[in-house]
């Protein structure tokens, strides 16, 4: 049965390994995003986490985080009755000397919600529901993406002297 899936590429979640040993996550870390790609890099991968950028091997660097919410229908009344919630994040990771492991890459996450006008007050924790998933699956997916960072070869800076090869 576990034939046709490892063809896929499916692969139960556990532990996984990176091209570097330490990283340092370049952003806000007071959010539930940030929190959530830590505990995700901690506990899955052989990575620590560095306090320093100079300390690490890798950047992680959050460049755009934005989140919209979009009206997409409207009732016989001229009133919102559903809206699409996007959220878009772009990211890269780099050596600290600025050599990418991943080039600059943007995930987009769309979902819908209804709105009731009856269920005003449940709407607020709906749509925070909703948000936390978004922000589960777009952690989950740069997690993949640093997964399948390929190991860099940086070229040591020329010494005093020394010419390039023609």
């Amino acid at each position: 049965a576990s034939l046709p899936l490892a063809g896929c590429g499916f692969r139960l979640r556990g532990r996984f390994m990176l091209p570097f040993e330490t990283i340092y996550l370049d952003m806000n870390r007071n959010t539930p995003f940030a929190a959530r790609i830590a505990r995700l890099l901690r506990a899955g991968s052989n990575v620590s986490i560095s306090d320093s950028p100079d300390n690490a091997q890798a950047i992680l660097r959050i460049t755009r985080e934005t989140r919209e919410r979009n009206i997409i229908s409207y009732n016989a009344e001229g009133e919102a009755r559903e809206y699409e919630l996007k959220y878009v994040v772009q990211f890269r990771l780099t050596t600290p000397r600025g050599t990418p492991y991943l080039p600059d890459t943007t995930l987009v996450a769309l979902r819908e919600i209804s709105y009731d006008e009856d269920d005003y007050l449940s709407r607020d924790n709906e749509e925070a529901r909703v948000v936390d998933e978004i922000q589960a699956d777009l952690a989950s997916q740069i997690i993949r993406r640093i997964e399948r960072a390929q190991p860099v070869k940086e070229a040591d800076p020329l010494e005093d002297g020394d010419a390039p090869a023609p």
